[in-house]
This record gives C-alpha cells, sequence and structure tokens, in this order.
C-alpha cells in the first residue's frame, strides 16, 4: 500500500495551523485582559462593573429568599462571591457563545450549500472540518473550564435553583408543574457540579489526597439534596423551604472557599453517597461519536456524510444516554449565564 505524502503533508499543514489558530486565540484574550487590568482607568470601571453585575445576579434570589420567609439566613459569602468577577465572567460566555454560534452557523451553511451543488463546499471540506472539530470543542472547553467562568456559573446555578423554590411556592395550581419541572432541572445542574466541585474549585491537584476527600463529601452533599428534593410533594412548602436553605448553605460553603466542606458533618450523618457515572457517560458518548467517524471513514463516505454521520451519531448517544431533559437543563443553565 503506497503512503500519499502529499496527503499527509497537509494534514500536517492543517494540524499546525490549528495549534497555532487556537494559541493565539487563547493569548490574544489574555493579553487584552492582562492590559485592561494594567491600566487604572480600565481596571477601576471594570471593578466597579464586575460589582454591579454580581448585585443584580443576586438581586432575584434575595427577593426569592425574603418571599421565602429565609431573609435571615446569612448569604454574605455568596452575594459577595462574584464582585471580582462578575461581570468578567458574563461577558466572557457571550463572546465565547457567539464564537461558537458563528462557527455552528458556518457549518450549517456549508451543508446546506453541498446539498444544494451535490458537491462538498466551502465549510464542509476536510480542514474546515476539522479545524471546526478542533476549535470549537475548545472554545467549549474554555468556556465552561476556565476557573473564574466555571465557579461563578457553579454559585449561579445554585442561585437559580433558589428562585426555582420561590417559584413552586408561588406558582398557581394550574402552573404548579411547570414551576416543579423547573425545579427539577435546576436542581439536577446543580447536582451534575457538585460532582464536579474539585474540578471546578481548582484547589486540588490531581494525586491531592484532598481531591478525594472532596469528592467523597460532594457526592454525600449530592445525596442530601436528592433528599431534600423528594420531600417537596409530601411536605410541601416546608421542604421547599428547607431544601432552598440547604441550597444557600451550600452556596456559602463554596463561595467562602471550603469546596471539601460544603455542609456539615452533622448534616450529612446516615447519608449513602450517590454515585457518579459522568465518566463512564462521557466515554460512551466519546466511543460511540468515534465508532460512526470510522465507520463512515471506512465505508469510503464523502466528507459531508461522514460528518453528517458524526454529528447524529453524538447527538443519540447523548439523548440516550443523558436523557433528553438534559439538554433542557444544559439550556436553561446556559441561559442564565448569558441573560441572568
Amino acid at each position: 500500500m503506497s503512503i500519499d505524502w502529499g496527503r499527509v503533508a497537509e494534514i500536517q499543514r492543517t494540524f499546525i495551523g490549528m495549534g497555532l489558530l487556537v494559541a493565539l486565540s487563547l493569548c490574544g484574550y489574555r493579553f487584552i485582559r492582562w492590559a485592561l487590568l494594567k491600566i487604572p482607568v480600565t481596571r477601576n470601571g471594570i471593578e466597579q462593573w464586575n460589582i454591579r453585575t454580581a448585585e443584580k445576579d443576586f438581586s432575584d434570589t434575595a427577593v426569592a429568599l425574603r418571599k421565602l420567609g429565609l431573609a435571615n439566613m446569612q448569604t454574605d459569602p455568596l452575594r459577595t462571591a462574584g464582585r471580582k468577577n462578575a461581570a468578567v465572567v458574563h461577558a466572557s460566555y457571550q463572546v465565547f457563545m457567539f464564537l461558537i454560534a458563528l462557527g455552528s452557523a458556518d457549518l450549517v451553511k456549508g451543508a446546506i450549500d453541498s446539498i444544494d451543488q451535490q458537491r462538498v463546499q466551502g465549510s464542509m471540506e476536510t480542514p474546515a472540518l476539522i479545524t471546526a472539530c478542533v476549535v470549537m470543542p475548545v472554545l467549549i472547553w474554555r468556556s465552561r473550564r476556565s476557573p473564574g467562568v466555571a465557579r461563578y456559573r457553579f454559585l449561579l446555578s445554585i442561585m437559580s435553583a433558589i428562585e426555582a423554590c420561590e417559584a413552586v411556592m408561588s406558582a398557581s395550581a394550574d402552573d404548579r408543574h411547570k414551576a416543579l419541572r423547573r425545579l427539577d432541572d435546576s436542581c439536577a445542574t446543580v447536582r451534575r457540579s457538585l460532582l464536579k466541585v474539585h474540578l471546578i474549585a481548582g484547589s486540588t491537584g490531581r494525586r491531592s489526597p484532598r481531591r478525594m476527600r472532596a469528592k467523597q463529601h460532594a457526592a454525600l452533599v449530592v445525596s442530601k439534596l436528592q433528599m431534600a428534593e423528594a420531600e417537596i410533594d409530601a411536605r410541601g412548602e416546608g421542604a421547599l423551604r428547607s431544601l432552598a436553605a440547604l441550597l444557600v448553605k451550600i452556596g456559602n460553603g463554596y463561595a467562602a472557599g471550603n469546596a471539601s466542606n460544603l455542609l456539615p458533618e452533622q448534616n450529612l450523618r446516615d447519608v449513602v453517597a450517590a454515585p457518579n457515572r459522568e465518566g463512564v457517560r462521557m466515554a460512551a458518548v466519546i466511543i460511540i461519536t468515534a465508532s460512526a467517524l470510522c465507520v463512515g471513514v471506512l465505508l469510503g463516505f464523502p466528507d459531508i456524510a461522514i460528518a453528517v454521520v458524526a454529528g447524529s451519531a453524538a447527538l443519540l448517544a447523548s439523548i440516550v444516554i443523558y436523557g433528553a431533559r438534559s439538554a433542557v437543563a444544559k439550556t436553561n443553565e446556559l441561559m442564565g449565564v448569558l441573560w441572568k
């Protein structure tokens, strides 16, 4: 079997170009942010912007706590947590999502043009597809795993769940089922984030013994949350207040930097740790998507067909493994960061 060295060289150039594009994008973002923070006028303006945004984010939560009868709860750590980076987090998320949407729109347009012209067009050509498959996931990873973004996004998810508790209590009989579903989605987002709190906090190394302690503690907190949620139908408003109070305690603990001590030990007695299957689920989605991609290549499908097959496999695998409601929960979480 002969090797097409020209094709190999083309692939090498594509990967080198992708690496440079990603590096330049991330370095440019970091440099602009560093430069703005070095100028006194812009630094002071950004600080005030962050404070105003943090207060605005917390205002709805404060109203919800007052309506729930929890106005006297200690909330200072949760309230002041975002004063250093709230506005920057919102702006960063909006920029990243805009770039991702722009790239997605370009791919969709390329697919439509390819189908219409009966041949591969622009964005559906192999180098463009490879670039999109690398650059877009990097942008998504950056938007989710950037320390400041991830930490504040977790706190926003807790605030959203507290507001959902109040929405259920205030809902009419006809609208209560919708409010309850929103509460379920909000709490599910908090639970998923809790199981990754050791990564979100960024305060433990991969081999640190504190990391295992944080993961074990988070699993117990997740179980405690599930137990509080399960009481809602039986105890009504009392359970909603208890759940909201529990969320406030978790938010305060995290905001104070206690990722391994979100709740006191006495609150977790006789609680069985919740299983964490996130890694298995993610691995299953990746394996199914990669398998579909390999099958398309081995069967000699055209580039556009390979992209459609791999994308469809990833979508269907995600729906089957994570459940259709997870997409709704993810969308609500995203909207909470973009537009809260």
